[in-house]
């Protein structure tokens, strides 16, 4: 018997689950390859802890990048391992549901599609990653009325007002809270004159960051390494450090919202006035993120529980529901 299995490939993260046993991955979407066998020695979580440590024939790929695939090869090495994990053999030829961000060119939406069918899928629907986050959401997609979802994720950020089981008007940028990491190490280079690890970025972000800069004040000395010297030293690093650092991805993100609100049509308008606005992905934790949103749009925000998870669990209610929604499959596989 076939397995139908969901599937969402993130910049950041990876997610796998089925309708019966629920999600059975949730790492960072990460292959350790040895380049003189082509064997893949980890993912997730085990590959993301090789980093730095790992002799020169073994290479820590990063497959996607801004919501895209940039290694084909890779990411359908990526999908058989969790294929694998999930009991999914070449040989039952599973049925996957994967997320695709709403940007995505139809190249890449078919290099997605592709990866997956080169590690042993037999059918592969693609659902637009907003609509996945609403169907998650439980949202009435399929009706006449106007739903209004923001995907702040790692590499993509996405708005869209979603009616009668599709995107009516949306908004998308080709960046997220990876590049929110990418200028919190940019201002440490130039004002601090040190490199940190991708982890201390992370920990600075969670700890200091805040979208309506509240976190003024604070501080967390974090040990780096000086760029002149090479050496290890203590320095402090200041809440207004790492809020320059978010405010001009943030003041892009809301101008994607901006611009995907001043495009709905009037009685959509109404609708999302009422029942407000949801905020899902990793990056929507961010620390103020929702009032900022409400306040420069009027819209009532929300961030939904769970909201890095609210895309698979959309996908896996799409497998329960796969005959009722080939239209919805359809419209993103264009």
């Amino acid at each position: 018997m076939a397995l139908d299995v969901a599937l969402d490939i993130g910049t950041s993260h990876t997610r796998l689950a089925t309708a019966q046993r629920g999600v059975l991955f949730d790492e960072p979407t990460m292959v350790a390859i040895d380049t003189n066998t082509g064997t893949v020695v980890e993912v997730g979580h085990g590959a993301l802890e090789l980093v730095g440590r790992t002799s020169r024939h073994v290479v820590v790929f990063r497959p996607f990048a801004q919501g895209a695939t940039v290694d084909f090869d890779v990411t359908a090495r990526l999908i058989a391992v969790l294929f694998e994990r999930a009991g999914v053999s070449k040989l039952s030829r599973a049925r996957v549901v994967m997320s695709v961000p709403s940007l995505a060119t139809a190249i890449e939406r078919r290099a997605l599609r592709q990866a997956a069918i080169q590690a042993g899928a037999r059918e592969v629907s693609l659902v637009e990653a907003p609509l996945a986050a609403a169907i998650g959401l439980g949202l009435p997609v399929q009706d006449p009325v106007g739903s209004a979802v923001t995907l702040l994720g790692a590499g993509a950020s996405e708005a869209a007002i979603i009616s009668l089981g599709g995107i009516v008007t949306g908004g998308a940028r080709r960046l997220g809270g990876n590049d929110v990491d990418a200028a919190i190490a940019t201002l440490l280079r130039i004002n601090l004159g040190v490199v940190v690890a991708p982890a201390t970025v992370e920990m600075l972000k969670c700890t200091l960051a805040s979208a309506m800069g509240r976190t003024a004040g604070l501080a967390e000395v974090v040990l780096a390494r000086s760029v002149d010297r090479g050496e290890l030293v203590q320095v402090e690093v200041s809440a207004e450090l790492v809020n320059a650092a978010v405010r001009d991805v943030l003041n892009s993100t809301i101008r994607m919202i901006q611009e995907c609100l001043g495009d709905t049509a009037p009685d959509l308008s109404q609708d999302v006035s009422a029942r407000g606005m949801t905020l899902v992905g990793g990056h929507a934790n961010l620390r103020d993120v929702d009032e900022l949103v409400a306040n420069s749009s009027g819209v009532e925000v929300n961030v939904a529980s769970q909201a890095d998870l609210v895309v698979i669990h959309g996908l896996t209610a799409c497998l329960e529901e796969m005959a009722s929604l080939h239209a919805l499959f359809r419209s993103a596989d264009r």
